[in-house]
């Protein structure tokens, strides 16, 4: 029995909007999860980027805690990440906005450009590659078509633009001739 699967009764008891909400909560996270990694690379490199990290630095038993506490954040942070993408992948699942993968979609997605040096199918509790392999592109797709439309539309408008003022340049030369 896998211990990370959401029970029935749990993953249908979350709204969408729920789902939203712990979507932000991860970007969020993401944000803390960034700070603590900078905080360790930052005692670690002996260049402070902080007041807190100077301080830090000023002994090596408080630089040894400190780095001990953004660690013990880095990780923690890490891990509840890590378990609530699960739960929306495994919401993604039920509801059908996916299909579930298998061993044949995680040798795929490695081939792709995944991690190759794993030996594992799985390759960890939450293997990107997997998620990779399942997942389509249909909104990059769909933001190049927009992105190059709307700089076609943008050069068009400064081509024009350009030709405007030519077309004056040549009618205020042509009205100093008539003046001079």
């Amino acid at each position: 029995m896998d211990l990370d699967a959401p029970a029935p009764a749990e993953a249908s008891r979350f709204s969408p909007a729920d789902r939203i909400a712990e979507l932000n909560e991860i970007d969020t996270s993401i944000a803390t999860l960034l700070s603590a990694a900078s905080e360790a690379i930052g005692i670690l490199s002996n260049q402070p980027t902080s007041e807190a990290q100077a301080k830090a630095l000023q002994n090596p038993e408080a630089a040894r805690s400190a780095f001990t506490t953004a660690a013990d954040t880095y990780f923690s942070t890490l891990s509840s990440i890590e378990v609530r993408l699960r739960r929306q992948v495994y919401a993604l699942e039920e509801a059908n906005l996916i299909r579930p993968g298998d061993e044949r979609d995680s040798r795929r997605g490695r081939a792709i450009g995944g991690d190759s040096s794993l030996t594992k199918v799985g390759g960890g509790p939450l293997d990107p590659s997997w998620l990779n392999a399942r997942a389509s592109d249909k909104v990059g797709a769909g933001m190049k078509r927009e992105l190059l439309s709307r700089a076609r539309e943008f050069v068009e408008r400064a081509d024009q633009g350009t030709q405007d003022l030519v077309i004056k340049d040549d009618a205020t030369q042509d009205q100093e001739r008539e003046m001079g």
